[in-house]
């Protein structure tokens, strides 16, 4: 009877060792889905903010070629001498410009 109590105290023994490790390798593979699964998120999330950066990149670009050619299109048409300036709002700048340096030079003082 011993024998038979020590054969299923050795089987119980052998079942948990069993259990154990059948859990272990359950939980690594739980733990390396979801690994993959994390790393997918990541991947994704960072095509998607490549994508959009790309975006404000190409548009930002797109912005700066319209910029650009408007002033070189007005550069052109002052050289060009298409727009002449009135002498009078010449003199009335001036006229503003000199009074804006006296009373700063008023202040100053």
């Amino acid at each position: 009877m011993q024998s038979g109590v020590i054969d299923g105290i050795l089987s119980v023994e052998d079942e948990a060792e069993k259990i154990i490790e059948n859990a272990h390798k359950e939980a690594s593979s739980i733990l390396a889905s979801a690994n993959d699964k994390a790393a997918k998120l990541v991947s994704d999330a960072l095509d998607e903010a490549r994508k959009t950066g790309q975006g404000d990149v190409d548009a930002a670009e797109a912005l700066l070629e319209s910029h650009l050619a408007m002033y070189e299109e007005e550069r052109n048409r002052i050289l060009s001498g298409e727009n002449q300036i009135d002498p009078a709002v010449l003199d009335r700048a001036a006229d503003r410009i000199v009074g804006r340096i006296l009373s700063t030079a008023v202040q100053g003082e």
